[in-house]
């Protein structure tokens, strides 16, 4: 899900019972990481197909690359993330 707050773009990501939120551009071409999807554990960005850990945002195509992590919780039925 690609939701943006304050200004800021978000993508929010649910595997299992467990929600990630990490930025939503991906920093090689401003991919919308939003529309992307899961693939063992890693956001893929629509785009170019580069890989992000959910645990920690690293980038796992290219070494030294990553996406900011937020911490986000559901609290009465509503994501909140802390940005």
């Amino acid at each position: 899900m690609a939701v943006e707050l304050d200004g800021l773009r978000v993508a929010i990501y649910r595997q299992g019972d467990n929600l990630f939120a990490l930025n939503g551009r991906c920093p090689h071409a401003n991919g919308p990481m939003g529309l992307g999807w899961i693939e063992e554990g890693e956001a893929v960005c629509p785009l170019h197909r580069w890989r992000f850990k959910l645990t920690t945002g690293r980038c796992t195509t290219v070494r030294g690359e990553s996406l900011h992590r937020f911490t986000c919780e559901v609290r009465d039925g509503e994501v909140w993330v802390a940005v």
